[in-house]
């Protein structure tokens, strides 16, 4: 009997080890185990795409060889903004300051290349209008704060009924400005949303261009008033889900990142 024994003994395979997770039939009854890590909760995550590490630098240097040396002349500021069309309507846009023009990006930050570019030369800007956003007594949505607008050529005809009518049309000859809802943890990020020092260089560097090329009409410098931008939505139902959503910022939502 104890030949027999250590004669089957003998006979194991070496190689295989003798733990009780391996069964006879592994395929048929092992379950993988599932293991819940503990999450470091100080560990933030930031909310909008446009504030995660590396994501603006990478950004700002796609864009930048697209800029014109003729037209543009040399990047002298980058900045973090949103966009406010007349119909309330939000998007997060990165704003270019350079020598002769100043230039507003529509960056895709999720696929972090497909992108517009939307040029106005300084020496163009004739009207810069700062202070709070005024809505209609009707409006359902009301965003608070302040906001910049800018115009440009003020010899141009009024915008169509249907273009006026159209919460995206890009047949108007100004833009409004308001600060990044987002607060990036970054400092050198933080310093890029600072709306109202985006206003004074913008102001510094149109007065400037305006001295080197002015055009006719346009001789004693750009218009600054100090008055509330007005939002000529209605009732605004657009606006309100554009704002509920933040359609207009590239974030993860329900799992998703849109």
């Amino acid at each position: 009997m104890s030949s027999e024994t250590s004669s089957a003994d003998d006979t194991k395979d070496p190689q295989i080890p003798s733990h009780p997770m391996y069964t006879k039939e592994p395929r048929s009854y092992y379950t993988p185990q599932s293991i819940n890590p503990e999450i470091n909760k100080s560990t933030t995550t930031e909310e909008y795409f446009i504030f995660r590490p590396s994501v603006v630098q990478q950004a700002v240097q796609n864009l930048t060889g697209y800029l014109s040396e003729d037209e543009d002349g040399q990047l002298q500021s980058s900045w973090i903004l949103a966009q406010i069309s007349h119909w309330g309507t939000e998007r997060e846009v990165l704003v270019f300051l350079c020598e002769h023009s100043f230039l507003i990006c529509y960056y895709n930050f999720l696929e972090m290349g497909s992108c517009r570019l939307f040029r106005i030369p300084l020496n163009y800007i004739d009207t810069v209008i700062w202070g709070p956003l005024a809505y209609s007594k009707m409006a359902l949505n009301k965003r608070e704060g302040y906001a910049l607008q800018v115009k440009w050529d003020k010899l141009r005809a009024p915008p169509s009924f249907l273009s006026w009518w159209n919460p995206w049309t890009e047949d108007l000859s100004y833009v409004n400005l308001i600060q990044h809802p987002g607060v990036a943890t970054q400092e050198d990020l933080r310093d890029m949303c600072q709306l109202e020092q985006f206003k004074e260089k913008l102001m510094e560097m149109v007065k400037l261009e305006h001295q080197h090329s002015p055009l006719p009409g346009t001789a004693n410098g750009p218009l600054i008033l100090n008055r509330p931008v007005q939002i000529d939505t209605s009732i605004g139902l657009v606006s309100l889900v554009n704002s509920k959503v933040q359609l207009g910022y590239a974030k993860p939502r329900w799992g998703f990142g849109f």
